[in-house]
C-alpha cells in the first residue's frame, strides 16, 4: 500500500468526501452554507486543482481555496496531514474508512497549535540528531546507489538513522497509533523557502538497503504547519537550480542534467513551495523535474461534452513554475518520456541501455 495519497485523492475528492461522511450538497459548486462553520453562502467547492474548496471563515480556508486534505483533516477532527493520507489509502486499497459523520464522532478536544508546533519540532530534531552521516556499506548508501546507478556523490541534509520507530494508523480513527517496530532509515532534512528546518522525511529500510515491509515505505513528520518545503541535498554555486518531488528523481536529475537539484519530497510541497529566498539575488534559471503521471479524469465535463483529464505531477509543477515566473526566474519543465515514471527511473533505464550496449 505504497501509493501516493495526493496522487489517488486527485480528481476524486468528493468520492472520498462523502465516504467519510460529507454529504453530497457540499459538492455542486455552488455558494452555501459551510458544513463545518455554517453561514448561508462563504462555502464554495470547486472541482480545479484536482478538488478544492473555500469558506470566508474556516481558518483552514480563510477566503482562499484549500486542498481536499484540509477538508478530510478537519472533518475527521483535526487529525494530522498524515493520518488523513492513511485515510485516502485505506479507502482506495479496500481497508477500514468506516463512514464518519460529525454527529457521531466523539469530541475533540482543541489543541495549543503552538504547543503542538513544539512538541512536534522536538521531535524532529531529535530524530535528527540520532541520525549520523552516510557512509559506504550502509542501508541509506545501499539504497541510494541501487535507486540511483552510478551515483558518484553523497547528498547533504540526508542521513542513516539505525532504528527509527515505525508508527502506523489504527484501523479505527479514534484509536491510537500502533508501534510496528523499529527499522534502518533515510531521514532527509527540509526547509521553508527562508531556510528555515520545518519538516524531516523518513524512507524506512532493510540492513542490506531495500525498502522496508511496511504500510508506508515513505512519511513525513507531522510537521509545524508548513506546506511547502525542500532539502538542499546539494550546493547552487551557478545560477541555475532545479526540483523534483522525491529524494531519488532529484539525484537522478542531477546526474542527468549536472546542475544541483532539490527534492520538494511530495507534489503538494512543490506546488507550495517558491525559489529559496537567499538565492534570489543568484538563481536565474528553474529547472522542474514533474514526475510523469497518469492521465486522470476529473469530474464534471468541458463545455463541449468531452472529459477533463490532468496528471497530478504535471499539475504541481506548473505551479511551482507560475511562482518562480512570478520572481522573474527562466523556467523549464522537464520530465520522462515514459508515463508512470520519474526521474529515478528514467536515470536507471538510460544506465541500463549503457550496460548493454
Amino acid at each position: 500500500m505504497n501509493d501516493k495519497a495526493e496522487d489517488l485523492a486527485y480528481g476524486r475528492w468528493p468520492e472520498i468526501l462523502q465516504a467519510a461522511g460529507i454529504s453530497d450538497v457540499y459538492f455542486n459548486g455552488k455558494n452555501g452554507p459551510c458544513p463545518f462553520c455554517g453561514g448561508r453562502d462563504r462555502y464554495r467547492w470547486s472541482n480545479k486543482f484536482g478538488g478544492v474548496w473555500l469558506c470566508t471563515s474556516c481558518p483552514e480556508s480563510e477566503g482562499r481555496w484549500a486542498n481536499g486534505f484540509k477538508m478530510l483533516m478537519k472533518h475527521l477532527g483535526g487529525v494530522s496531514f498524515r493520518d488523513a493520507a492513511d485515510y485516502v489509502r485505506r479507502h482506495f486499497n479496500g481497508g477500514s474508512s468506516d463512514r464518519i459523520t460529525r454527529a457521531a464522532r466523539a469530541p475533540v478536544p482543541r489543541s495549543d497549535p503552538q504547543a503542538d508546533a513544539e512538541r512536534n519540532m522536538r521531535r524532529m530534531v531529535s530524530i535528527w540528531d540520532a541520525s549520523r552521516a552516510i557512509t559506504p556499506g550502509d542501508p541509506v548508501d545501499l539504497y541510494l546507489k541501487r535507486r540511483v546507478p552510478g551515483l558518484d556523490f553523497t547528498p547533504h541534509m540526508v542521513r542513516f538513522h539505525p532504528a527509527l520507530d515505525y508508527w502506523a494508523a489504527p484501523d479505527d480513527p479514534n484509536g491510537r497509533p500502533v508501534l510496528v517496530g523499529r527499522f534502518p532509515a533515510m531521514v532527509a532534512k527540509a526547509v521553508d523557502p527562508r531556510g528555515v528546518f520545518v519538516q524531516v522525511h523518513k524512507t524506512y529500510l532493510t540492513a542490506d538497503g531495500h525498502k522496508a515491509d511496511v504500510p508506508l515505505v515513505k512519511k513525513t513528520e507531522r510537521g509545524i504547519g508548513v506546506n511547502g518545503f525542500a532539502v538542499a541535498t546539494m550546493p547552487v554555486l551557478g545560477d541555475t537550480l532545479g526540483f523534483a518531488e522525491g529524494i531519488e528523481s532529484s539525484l537522478a536529475a542531477a546526474m542527468v542534467r549536472s546542475i544541483p537539484v532539490w527534492p520538494c519530497l511530495n507534489g503538494p510541497s512543490m506546488a507550495a513551495f517558491d525559489v529559496p529566498e537567499w538565492l534570489l539575488d543568484q538563481i536565474r534559471r528553474i529547472v522542474i523535474f514533474a514526475d510523469h503521471d497518469v492521465m486522470k479524469a476529473l469530474p464534471g465535463a468541458t463545455p463541449n461534452g468531452g472529459r477533463r483529464f490532468r496528471a497530478a505531477g504535471s499539475h504541481y509543477a506548473e505551479q511551482l513554475a507560475e511562482r518562480a515566473r512570478a520572481r522573474g526566474k527562466r523556467v523549464l519543465v522537464m520530465k520522462a518520456s515514459r508515463v508512470g515514471c520519474d526521474m529515478a527511473d528514467y536515470w536507471a533505464d538510460r544506465q541500463g541501455d549503457a550496460l548493454a550496449a
